[in-house]
């Protein structure tokens, strides 16, 4: 019997990716790199026909608003990506993102 190709092409529907670098905090020490990172996963993302929602220091309003907009388009995707370089921490054995 034929055996499925391990490079199939996932279903026609779009990819799409949130992309978040977060590197300027109020209330915690500044990150270098994570503007830049985002950048370069976010153009990395397109070049492989991703349609990136991109957030870069963000403050709580807007990440939730970027996090909206990604969750809106869920519903369609055929792939769906979150990348987020920033702050995080762990409570109670939950993770969280700042």
């Amino acid at each position: 019997a034929p055996q499925p190709s391990a490079l199939a092409p996932v279903s026609a529907g779009p990819r799409v990716a949130l992309v978040i670098g977060n590197g300027r905090y109020r209330h915690a020490t500044p990150l270098v790199n994570p503007a830049n990172d985002a950048a370069d996963i976010a153009t990395a993302l397109r070049k492989l026909g991703f349609e990136v929602i991109e957030g870069i220091d963000l403050d709580k309003r807007g990440m939730e608003d970027k996090i909206r907009e990604f969750g809106r388009k869920l519903d369609r995707a055929s792939l769906a990506l979150f990348f987020y370089a920033g702050h995080g921490l762990q409570v109670g054995g939950k993770n969280y993102i700042v």
